[in-house]
């Protein structure tokens, strides 16, 4: 009774459990490009939460028709979305053109504040531009122009029309590139322009903006669901349409995920059950030691849960994996019970006596997986010290359960019906077979491993990790190859770095944010391919120019500016009248009012929104904090020039506070940084602490060195298979070099304890061999089964991790059982020697 309360105690607290594929869950904040990336992408709403790419069909040539069936399929989901009530509760806006506010912006603060927006050299060619003489020159200049033949003459007289004086070429080349690109100006229809096309032209983007974080994964798949129905009902013209974006892959990555959980712990148990079947030859026993490992797994699981609200994609496949390692106590458990019951014991005197011969090595073996668990939590990568703790919380309980609920379920099982003497331990009589030729069994073995070494030595042991982050998504994955196929056909996305920048007020961010985007485009930065930063520099001017611009712009009379213009007008062919409006930019020029500051581009809340943090928006407090955008020329695919072009960055602004550099690209090398150090640190901890606790339990450092051979063995073969087959070290495969440090040392430590306890003669010892190796044949068996499970998953990150595993697991049972079990039956004095 009290093991279903149990039970359902905890099987709540689990479902309070979550998976979350978040950059916080998964990542923690001891990175600080991951903390950085984290409040990127939940206190800003200026992020595209869902990209709608539209592509014309293949056959239909990417000329104006084409662009213009893009177009109004754009306008046809944007109207399907605003008249959804459902989708409007969900979305915070639908772009497919240049957002008119940047415009209104540019007309109402910038120009008529233009002076505050030019360096010094530009500065002193307005004040050439604006003197009587460079006026008239100008006008004759147009007249001129727009005097030649043909479709070049029309097409100047519009640009003399717009600025007669030319005076919008002093605007710094940045912020006219942030407003539209080279194919979006060379357009010729109007119906067409702003239009965000791709770089062949046959296919735009329509960027989609949540109202929650795209890291809700509930919202995120609830906004994927709605956008994708009514993309389906706009496309009436037979468009290629995909989803791309944070919130689709989240939302589809979590989708796959929880599946791949929920098949992997199906795969684990079936294969358990058949293995248990295999070994026990009765349909009872899997269920019995299922149950008890089950029932203690899920309770320490569910006293983790009480503390944490949600769990990283590793920590979900964390259940298959336990699978197996839970009932590995279980196994020795009842493998010995079976020996003492054919003896003639009853059940309970078999379990005492179980209890009290297996408690140690099965205490030692408990503790000895939890340190190599427990190794990964000093990790900076939070999933690793989530998985670390989840583990070691379902293997105490496994522990506990087996000696406080085993002997009561076996008590209720066990009808006193078991097969002759040794029948159970079938399995054990390899242990004959390995002590009738112990050398060609040990040299059989060590062979093995000397292949794998000339394996590694031909790729010069040298390990290879893996710097691509796309390896712990699920495979395959549309929303993310869409995601990249975006960055690679248009050259508007290129590779974007987020730069957080943080002050402590708003007239310092917007002087910090000037120092990092002068920084950034440093020629060192250039050379790595930084073709431009956008942000907060573009809008608003430097505050500590104001002074010397008003000084050099005070020598300017602007109403004799006026004069002088409407006198060279009034000259020439022109029609005064058409210069009206440009008349009072003129003045507003020569003029300059207030400088322009955070207060004046909050009001135009779209731009806002994209720059500032939207508690800052929406609270009405002034910001201090903003985001800048590097834009490189290229994707950032190679490792090499990923790592250059991210320390040049780092560089670039180490000297500048509160600036961090975000982004993936900077995260994978945070997390590749990570791997490498936490690595060797993990099994220094791992190797440390199970050295410590066998020394405190066999207390001779010879029966330490013989229990740890499995795990020497084991780790040398996984780490040379993994360089001779050139699999790549990344941060999920990693902890199985660790775990291996507390998994590999099960078969040795009960080897070694059943040599100590009953090695007296040789005869002895192999006949209590016998039930230890079929329990250790069981016991890896099913750690192999267990990790062998995550193999069926669609992550690549985790499949991997599953498969080294499975290696590292199967190598410490050869290492167990053909190299430790030789030496022990040599180390026994047999009948004649005693």
């Amino acid at each position: 009774m009290g093991a279903v309360v149990v039970l359902i105690f905890s099987l709540f607290a689990v479902a309070r459990l979550h998976i979350s594929a978040s950059l916080q869950t998964m990542l923690g904040d001891k990175s600080h490009a991951a903390a950085a990336m984290q409040r990127v992408t939940t206190e800003y709403r200026a992020g595209d939460a869902l990209l709608v790419l539209a592509e014309v069909p293949i056959g239909m040539p990417a000329d104006d028709a084409g662009k213009k069936s893009l177009v109004e399929f754009a306008m046809r989901l944007e109207s399907s979305l605003g008249a959804d009530p459902t989708a409007k509760a969900l979305i915070a806006w639908v772009r497919f053109r240049e957002d008119p506010a940047l415009t209104q912006y540019m007309r109402e603060v910038v120009l008529p504040n233009g002076a505050y927006y030019l360096s010094d050299d530009a500065i002193t060619r307005l004040l050439d531009c604006l003197t009587a003489d460079h006026i008239r020159t100008q006008i004759s200049r147009n007249e001129a122009m727009i005097a030649a033949p043909g479709p070049v003459g029309g097409a100047l007289s519009a640009s003399v029309l717009r600025d007669p004086l030319r005076l919008f070429e002093l605007i710094p080349r940045e912020m006219t590139a942030a407003r539209a690109s080279g194919v979006e100006a060379n357009l010729p229809s109007e119906f067409l322009n702003g239009v965000e096309f791709s770089d062949d032209g046959r296919a735009m983007l329509i960027r989609v903006g949540c109202v929650k974080p795209a890291t809700d994964l509930a919202a995120a798949a609830e906004l994927v669901g709605t956008v994708a129905s009514h993309v389906r009902r706009a496309n009436i013209t037979g468009l290629r349409t995909e989803l791309a974006g944070p919130a689709a892959v989240a939302s589809s990555s979590a989708r796959v995920i929880r599946a791949d959980a929920i098949v992997s712990t199906l795969v684990s148990v079936g294969l358990l059950y058949v293995l248990f079947v295999v070994f026990y030859r009765r349909w009872t026993a899997p269920l019995l030691i299922g149950a008890v490992a089950g029932v203690g797994m899920l309770a320490g699981i569910g006293i983790y849960a009480l503390f944490a609200t949600e769990v990283s994609p590793l920590a979900a496949a964390i259940a298959a994996l336990l699978a197996g390692l839970g009932t590995d106590y279980g196994i020795h458990f009842v493998s010995h019970y079976d020996g003492y019951r054919e003896q003639g014991l009853s059940s309970e005197d078999a379990s005492i006596q179980t209890a009290d011969q297996m408690a140690l090595p099965i205490i030692t073996n408990c503790f000895t997986s939890i340190f190599g668990f427990i190794s990964l939590w000093p990790s900076p990568i939070r999933m690793l010290s989530d998985f670390a703790i989840m583990g070691a919380a379902g293997l105490l309980g496994a522990l506990v359960a087996v000696f406080v609920l085993m002997p009561a379920m076996l008590r209720l099982f066990d009808r006193g019906t078991h097969a002759s003497s040794g029948h159970s331990a079938r399995f054990g009589v390899l242990a004959d077979h390995v002590a009738g030729r112990p050398r060609t069994w040990m040299v059989s073995t060590l062979l093995i491993l000397a292949i794998v070494t000339c394996g590694a030595g031909m790729q010069g042991f040298v390990p290879r990790f893996e710097s691509d982050l796309t390896v712990m998504h699920p495979r395959p994955n549309p929303a993310l190859d869409a995601s990249l196929e975006v960055i690679r056909r248009f050259s508007g996305q290129g590779e974007l770095i987020p730069v957080e920048v943080r002050a402590a007020s708003p007239e310092s961010l917007v002087t910090m944010a000037h120092d990092t985007a002068r920084a950034l485009q440093s020629q060192p930065c250039r050379d790595v391919g930084v073709t431009g930063i956008l942000g907060l520099h573009l809008l608003l001017p430097d505050p500590r120019g104001v002074p010397r611009t008003l000084a050099r712009m005070a020598s300017i009379n602007p109403d004799g500016v006026v004069r002088s213009f409407d006198a060279a007008i009034a000259q020439s062919v022109f029609e005064p009248s058409a210069y009206a409006a440009y008349r009072n930019t003129l003045r507003a020029l020569a003029s300059p009012g207030p400088c322009p500051t955070v207060q004046d581009l909050l009001a135009y809340p779209s731009l806002a929104e994209r720059l500032f943090p939207a508690s800052a928006i929406t609270s009405g407090k002034q910001p201090t904090a903003t985001v800048l955008v590097v834009r490189l020329g290229a994707p950032l695919h190679d490792r090499v020039q990923r790592k250059r072009a991210i320390e040049t960055l780092d560089q670039a602004v180490v000297s500048l506070p509160g600036v961090t550099i975000a982004g993936l690209a900077a995260v994978a090398e945070e997390l590749e940084d990570a791997a490498r150090s936490g690595l060797p640190q993990s099994v220094a901890i791992s190797v440390v602490l199970v050295v410590v606790w066998l020394m405190l339990v066999f207390r001779r450092p010879m029966d330490v060195l013989l229990a740890m051979l499995p795990l020497l063995f084991a780790g040398a073969t996984t780490v040379l298979f993994m360089v001779a087959t050139k699999q790549r070290f990344n941060p999920i495969n990693s902890v199985a070099i660790p775990l291996l440090d507390g998994i590999a040392m099960d078969a040795g430590v009960f080897l070694v304890a059943t040599s100590r306890a009953h090695g007296a003669t040789r005869a002895q010892l192999r006949a209590n061999l016998r039930p230890t190796t079929h329990a250790v044949l069981l016991a890896v068996s099913t750690t192999v089964t267990a990790f062998g499970a995550l193999c069926f998953t669609h992550t690549p990150a985790i499949r991997s991790l599953g498969f080294v595993a499975a290696v590292g697991s199967f190598a410490s049972m050869g290492g167990a059982l053909f190299v430790l079990m030789p030496i022990l039956i040599w180390r026994a004095p047999d009948a004649k020697t005693r």
